[in-house]
């Protein structure tokens, strides 16, 4: 897979969450809702793509908002 730059933006806290539960949604809509509609295709690479973003954010979150993170020590 070819190296893609990488991006970092601000956001304050409640831009984050209010980011955070739009994308949530749109992810569980593209795992669950959309796959029922007729003649959907499903594109794995943009749920894999999504999905580590969506995980991104939460932890980027969590780490705001001061919640212990995975692998934190």
């Amino acid at each position: 897979m070819p190296s893609t730059p990488s991006l970092s933006v601000k956001f304050t806290v409640e831009e984050a969450q209010a980011l955070l539960e739009m994308v949530e949604n749109q992810l569980f809509r593209m795992k669950f809702i959309d796959s029922k509609l007729p003649g959907h295709r499903t594109d794995p690479d943009k749920v894999r793509v999504s999905t580590s973003a969506v995980n991104i954010l939460q932890e980027a979150y969590k780490k705001a908002k001061g919640f212990a993170t995975k692998g934190a020590a």
